[in-house]
């Protein structure tokens, strides 16, 4: 596993974007498409930065997923008290 883990490349971020926003499909609400799109931005960068460790890929995925499912709660929460 942990092999695995070293030695992952843009590919395997852009098809778990590709899970993410297939399962959005389903109804998560919005979450999971911000996620989606944060796994496309690691694979991006992932893309640029071959040599970029798995461990700092994790940590960028982890930071910005909370950081975007935050911000679309916050969102998502003030347009909700604007409809009552």
């Amino acid at each position: 596993m942990i092999t695995y883990l070293q030695n992952l490349s843009f590919w395997d971020w852009l098809a778990l974007a590709t899970l993410l926003l297939i399962l959005e499909v389903f109804g998560a609400g919005g979450y999971l498409l911000w996620i989606g799109l944060v796994a496309v931005g690691v694979g991006a960068l992932t893309y640029l930065l071959p040599e970029l460790p798995w461990v700092w890929q994790f940590l960028l995925f982890a930071t910005l997923a909370l950081l975007s499912a935050r911000l679309w709660w916050r969102h998502h929460h003030r347009a909700r008290r604007l409809r009552n």
